[in-house]
């Protein structure tokens, strides 16, 4: 993504035209260009209606509420996935690959093709995964979407549509990395790799290069490392209330003066230690990580709490949410890229039982990858269809470990 490309420039609105009846591709086309560069919170009545060229009684009338005008936007945008899922399922049976590498090609150019002159889909999707997973409501149109790009995803990377949350969840995390850090050859690189794997089942138990992963992992570290908020007791308070609004409310309602509030400081003191909103929103997300770390020292493992911790489930958001935020802060995108070069630091051999796995033989690092990355999107997804997250990639994992897929 270019500079001029950023999602934070904004379009010029059309003449308003109060006497005209709306036309609803127009409405999709502008609806997703606003999420696009402002996010769904950005997607008020009124911008839409400037860019459509109406006013804001010609759209309301028509559509109704902001939620009614969101689930239009939603049915219009899955017409126009199904039309880019016929068309890669099209070359693929056409060409019927029958093994995982051909499959994985296939899957990372339908991929390229998902980010790139259609890339509002995607981001407009986990825009709604995360709303949805921080703000539970129910949307059919949102549920179809789900489920039509899990079969899709799954049949491009196993070859049949019985991985499906395994596939998309995998998908939902990748993507939001993807896209701010297409143009980074490294990360490309270690997502083409990581994408191989998953496609060929994870585990490679006859001995396989990790070599190529392992020095990509280590090629990617930033220079510079996320700051912790050290030893100074008001920043850890300020960055402790910072994550509280984070994991609970979003990235838009972190201002100087939430976190003051939250807090229970001055503004002034949030503006001093921290400066500015970006600035502000990576001390909560560092302060979500760093409790999260914290927590796996004290306990000693990663994925095997017998619940739902409210501590992975924040983590979970709160990485997302960086990497999603990463799309219009450029600030954020080397942040962004850390989380997910760091993605299976924490997966390891004896954490594959609590996963749902019952061998695992051939682990390795790039397995962990792998996991982890398709742990944290099928969460995200479990968090936004109200269903349980640990029985969602434990029910995932046993179905792929089980071998149902009819290809090598």
């Amino acid at each position: 993504m270019t500079r001029s490309d950023h999602p934070a420039h904004d379009a010029p609105a059309s003449p308003i035209a109060s006497d005209v009846r709306p036309d609803s591709h127009a409405i999709v086309e502008a609806g997703l260009d606003i999420i696009y560069r402002r996010g769904l919170p950005g997607l008020t009545l009124r911008p839409l209606a400037a860019q459509v060229g109406v006013s804001v009684t010609a759209i309301s009338t028509r559509l109704g509420t902001k939620e009614q005008v969101i689930e239009h936007l939603i049915e219009g945008a899955l017409q126009r996935e199904t039309h880019f899922f016929d068309r890669w399922l099209a070359l693929y049976a056409r060409t019927a690959p029958s093994d995982s590498a051909a499959r994985a090609a296939l899957s990372d150019l339908a991929f390229r093709d998902w980010i790139g002159p259609s890339r509002a889909q995607p981001m407009f999707l986990i825009e709604l995964i995360h709303e949805h997973a921080l703000r539970p409501v129910s949307s059919p149109a949102l549920e179809r979407w789900i489920e039509a790009a899990g079969a899709f995803w799954s049949t491009l990377i196993f070859g049949v549509a019985d991985h499906a949350e395994l596939a998309l969840g995998y998908m939902v995390d990748e993507v939001t990395f993807a896209l701010g850090n297409e143009q980074d050859a490294g990360y490309s690189l270690l997502r083409i790799l990581c994408l191989q794997r998953l496609a060929a089942g994870i585990f490679m138990p006859d001995g396989g290069d990790c070599g190529t992963i392992e020095r990509l992992i280590a090629a990617l570290e930033p220079a510079v490392l996320p700051a912790s908020p050290g030893d100074d007791p008001k920043r850890r308070k300020i960055a402790e209330g910072t994550a509280q609004i984070l994991v609970h409310e979003g990235m838009e309602a972190v201002t100087h003066r939430s976190v003051a509030l939250a807090a229970q400081v001055p503004a002034s003191t949030v503006v001093y230690h921290f400066g500015t909103q970006p600035a502000l929103v990576m001390a909560g997300l560092n302060a979500v990580i760093l409790r999260f770390h914290g927590m796996l020292e004290r306990v000693g493992e990663a994925y095997t709490a017998p619940k739902e911790d409210a501590e992975t489930r924040n983590v979970t958001k709160a990485t997302s949410m960086l990497a999603l935020a990463s799309l219009r802060e450029p600030s954020l995108l080397s942040h962004a890229l850390e989380m997910r070069r760091r993605r299976g630091d924490r997966i390891r051999a004896s954490d594959l039982p609590g996963l749902g796995f019952q061998s695992g033989a051939g682990f390795d690092r790039a397995a962990g990858q792998v996991i982890a990355l398709a742990v944290y999107g099928m969460r995200m997804v479990a968090m936004a269809r109200q269903i349980p997250e640990r029985a969602s990639y434990r029910s995932a994992f046993r179905t792929l470990e089980a071998g149902i897929r009819p290809h090598p």
